[in-house]
């Protein structure tokens, strides 16, 4: 075979020979027609699918706590890795040291004063999220949160397909910012609803509470690191890294969007605040942002621009090419690359000392690298050459004082009182005599900065409560309530104080002066009858429930719920129960009715209470996982041994329920843990180990 004829049968073998008469028009409209077709063909390729977009939020993070931030005392290798792929803003800002406004902002990309959530309490967001957005385009859209007080009941839920919130909150003596899921158990409730969704465009809302207080790390952080804040920081990381590894298993993490950021800092001793909520310093509002675009695009770069939380939602839209509606934020990145904007100063703000302690409200402006304080007694600072804010330039700084004030002006816009009351509910509250003055917030008010003395007093009284040390915690509320009455929160902390140790009335007297003194609170009457459901006043109860229904409807509901099963009308606990929705709390209600019914099986199916469950599976018989239930319910409520010491004591495991016994003890020694295990060996028949007990001191 000649060359000539070889190269033709291979070109006719691939579908590529050319007529030899190219002078031939017929041949030339050929040869046309198949240039046209082949470019028309390689121009209709399949659209891209959108990209599956995931939001994380690690609750209380500060930026400068990170090694992606240049710190050097905490590991975060799965954190580390994701900065090598996503893009890093290195000053980015919240605009309120808050959990629930600042997902707000997060969510809308609107500032507090628009969306309307000013506080954790007393406010609901009533407007459309993200998710109300890319649901209207076609996506999924779930979420798991880990904090009681971003329950869908707070508005949030807008827009969700599936927002699970099943946060125990059946404990009444917690404060609501402690009440909360560990990650590991939210983590595993993401990767199963993003499992059975990931071959559709979808959005997801994970919210992880640590390193938010208190900071109890588990093994091995908590031995590794000195620091418990940095401990569970690390814990959080490990979490990370389990999400990322099980997305790239899944073929999903090189194209997905993927959102890291936290809604506020911690104050960790700095100017006085342990936690957050009071100042607007730098450690409570420089939050980490990092965005991880599909493909890996503009993987590793920065952005050195000042940014806010508010500039999220847009960002997100204009990455996936989604027509955004009015907000205050702006678009930092579209699909491929960073977009160049305009500096623009980032408006901060925190209404908490106001509410709730009758100090002045605080805000302030980033711009450029200058940080003004709005406050009784203004402050600026320069942040590249004070990063830690311990110098006040604004007597050096005159004109630019004037000039940052007056560009803050406009972004102050006066909150709506929390909760205000309605003409049916002053009724009610008149009628149960509660009427009274309320906490001042209006006319100059301190400057929280000079009540540093009260604060740390404060920070004393709340850790002692929050440490179970409830006699010292009392003698602490006691000594504050001397110069300060007004604060509302000192009583309603201290009744909870008070109901711990057993002083039932005294606790119900405190928890309504701090009604009295703040009526607009009606939050405060879903405590209080929680507290007198407890204490058995049903009637009561009922009342305080019902002056909650419009502030906290899902509560109130849930309350009126477990009035009903304290009275054995089991119809309206379940009626009463669906009205409070489908959270943690209505489930636990529920729940609660199944077991008064025998239905154990059912107790299992409607709730995430350990205690619940474990009590459930030791009547099923079901020993071991009964065991481990309890165990799982004593690391929040060390009440919850006695549970334990008898399911070990009805095995005959007398050895190991004495030992748990003495761990119990030493774990929360105190009067009201002695009297609970006095209880629990009386129970068993231990007459000698219970007035043992009860001599202890």
């Amino acid at each position: 075979m000649s060359r000539r004829v070889a190269e033709s049968q291979s070109l006719r073998d691939r579908g590529a020979l050319v007529p030899r008469r190219l002078g031939d028009s017929a041949t030339l409209r050929l040869i046309c027609a198949l240039v046209v077709l082949a470019a028309t063909s390689a121009c209709k390729r399949e659209p891209a699918a959108p990209p599956p977009v995931i939001l994380i939020s690690i609750d209380t993070l500060r930026a400068d706590h990170l090694p992606a931030y240049g710190y050097k005392d905490v590991d975060t290798p799965a954190l580390d890795a994701f900065r090598r792929d996503a893009v890093l803003f290195s000053r980015a800002w919240s605009h309120t040291p808050l959990t629930l406004p600042s997902h707000s902002t997060i969510l809308t990309g609107l500032l507090p004063a628009h969306h309307g959530v000013r506080d954790n309490t007393g406010f609901r967001f009533t407007g459309r999220t993200l998710a109300s957005i890319l649901h209207d385009r076609g996506y999924a859209t779930g979420a798991a949160i880990s904090a009681f007080v971003l329950r869908g009941e707070s508005g949030l839920r807008a827009g969700f397909d599936a927002y699970d919130d099943h946060v125990d909150a059946a404990k009444g003596e917690q404060s609501l910012g402690a009440v909360q899921r560990r990650g590991d158990e939210t983590l595993a409730v993401a990767q199963s609803w993003i499992g059975a969704h990931a071959q559709q465009p979808f959005f997801y809302f994970l919210h992880f509470y640590e390193p938010h207080a208190p900071y109890t790390p588990p093994e091995p952080f908590r031995s590794r690191y000195r620091n418990p804040y940095d401990g569970e920081i690390a814990a959080t990381d490990a979490l990370l890294g389990r999400l990322f590894d099980s997305l790239k298993q899944q073929g999903l993490y090189d194209r997905a969007l993927i959102i890291v950021l936290s809604d506020h800092g911690e104050g960790l001793g700095e100017h006085g605040e342990d936690e957050h909520g009071i100042f607007l310093y730098r450690e409570s509002i420089s939050v980490p942002l990092l965005i991880k675009l599909p493909s890996n695009a503009s993987a590793g770069k920065s952005i050195d621009a000042n940014a806010g939380l508010a500039d999220v939602a847009p960002t997100i839209l204009s990455i996936l090419g989604v027509s955004a509606p009015q907000m205050d934020g702006v678009a930092r990145l579209d699909r491929t690359q960073i977009l160049e904007r305009a500096a623009a100063p980032v408006y901060i703000e925190t209404y908490y000392p106001r509410f709730h302690f009758g100090w002045s409200d605080l805000h302030s402006l980033v711009d450029g690298d200058e940080h003004f304080i709005r406050a009784p007694k203004p402050e600026l600072y320069d942040l590249t050459r004070d990063p830690h804010e311990q110098t006040n330039v604004l007597d050096a700084r005159r004109r630019r004082y004037a000039a940052l004030r007056d560009t803050l002006a406009p972004f102050v816009i006066e909150p709506s009182a929390p909760s205000a009351i309605d003409a049916e509910e002053a009724k009610k509250l008149a009628a149960l005599g509660y009427l009274g003055s309320t906490v001042q917030t209006s006319g100059p008010l301190p400057d929280p900065k000079d009540k540093t003395e009260t604060f740390r007093a404060l920070q004393d009284a709340f850790r002692f409560y929050r440490d179970h040390e409830d006699e010292k915690a009392l003698v602490a509320f006691d000594a504050l309530l001397k110069r300060e009455p007004e604060i509302v929160d000192l009583w309603d902390v201290r009744s909870k104080v008070l109901f711990r140790l057993g002083k039932t009335a005294e606790g119900i007297a405190s928890a309504k002066e701090a009604l009295r003194r703040n009526p607009s609170a009606t939050q405060l009457a879903a405590d209080l009858a929680n507290e007198m459901l407890l204490a058995g006043d049903l009637r009561g109860a009922e009342q305080h429930a019902e002056l909650a229904l419009r502030s906290d409807p899902a509560r109130a509901h849930e309350l009126l719920a477990r009035i009903a099963l304290q009275q054995n009308d089991l119809v309206r606990a379940e009626r009463e129960a669906a009205l409070g929705g489908d959270g943690e709390p209505a489930r636990y209600t529920r729940a609660l009715v199944a077991q008064k019914q025998g239905r154990y099986d059912d107790v299992l199916r409607l709730t995430t209470n350990h205690a619940l469950r474990a009590d459930a599976l030791a009547r099923l018989g079901r020993a071991s996982e009964a065991e481990q239930e309890f165990r799982a319910a004593i690391r929040s409520d060390p009440s919850q041994w006695r549970g334990l010491v008898v399911l070990l004591a009805t095995q005959g495991r007398m050895q190991e329920a004495e030992q748990e016994i003495r761990t119990w003890a030493s774990a929360a020694p105190n009067r009201t843990t002695y009297e609970q295990i006095a209880q629990t060996l009386e129970v068993l028949g231990d007459k000698d180990g219970a007035r043992y007990w009860r001599a202890q001191r």
